[in-house]
């Protein structure tokens, strides 16, 4: 039995040592569970940055085994490094399994596959959506197969690449991009004008991930709002191939300048932006 100032009482709590507790416990959970959030997000990014240094280390497999030629970008063919000919599905938002298996045959498909040692996981960002068994893409750059697509974007042929050995600046070019929807064909992005093509990924607290030429991944922090905003509009998208070509217009965004250089080594407008 406690005593107080000479008294008897239970050991039981009053009801103002009761709410007393329970406040601090809510302050406590207040000031953790931000703290928490972050250490699992840095957690998840840090495995998506491994999985792009994968990706990047099995291209190099492939091109050690082929004359330093490379896969096709594209997603379709004989040379794309994922294939989904055919009609192959690239995503399944209705959480239909045969959708899901219909990504998985396009990645065993594609000629990095078995260099991939047949790692599934390393095609796809641990944040990415219920279905979504690939989210990384590459770039316009790489898709050689596809010529059609340059003139659309305003570049010419010479800027592809075929041979990892023939890049300069490899530690400032693209090779694979965590797209967040891994939409049909390569990723694009204009190259002679300010403009988005496909939409950018709110991943890992507003920013992506990137793998780069010599095999390093970095994470990239949008630094200009309408870029977060872009890209929080298109992660609310039911259908991932509607946030396609939407070709949005940012003068003077600098995100669109730094993934353009990543892209294609340097811009194509002139320092007025025209």
């Amino acid at each position: 039995m406690l005593t107080v100032n000479g008294k008897g009482r239970k050991g039981a709590f009053t009801l103002i040592e009761l709410l007393v507790v329970i406040t601090i416990i809510a302050l406590l959970v207040s000031i953790l569970m931000p703290a928490l959030s972050r250490a699992r997000e840095s957690g998840k990014r840090i495995r998506c940055l491994g999985n792009l240094k994968s990706l990047a280390a099995v291209m190099y497999l492939y091109a050690s085994a082929n004359n330093d030629n490379i896969p096709s970008g594209s997603t379709e063919g004989k040379y794309a490094w994922v294939d989904h000919s055919g009609g192959l599905e690239y995503y399944n938002i209705d959480n239909d399994p045969a959708k899901e298996h219909d990504q998985e045959e396009a990645i065993s498909r594609g000629l990095l596959w078995k260099f991939a040692d047949k790692q599934l996981e390393i095609f796809r960002c641990p944040t990415a959506r219920l279905g979504q068994v690939r989210s990384y893409s590459m770039p316009d750059s790489f898709a050689y197969d596809n010529p059609g697509i340059l003139s659309a974007l305003g570049v010419d042929s010479f800027r592809v690449i075929r041979n990892l050995t023939r890049v300069k600046f490899a530690s400032e070019r693209m090779m694979f991009i965590d797209e967040g929807w891994a939409t049909p064909a390569s990723w694009s992005i204009m190259y002679n004008s300010q403009q988005w093509w496909d939409a950018v990924p709110d991943r890992h607290s507003n920013g992506t991930t990137l793998a780069f030429i010599d095999g390093h991944a970095e994470y990239w922090k949008w630094q200009d709002r309408r870029t977060v905003e872009f890209a929080k509009e298109a992660s609310e998208l039911e259908n991932p191939n509607d946030a396609s070509y939407w070709r949005k217009v940012e003068t003077g965004n600098e995100d669109i300048t730094r993934l353009v250089r990543a892209v294609w080594g340097d811009i194509g407008w002139d320092q007025n932006g025209r």
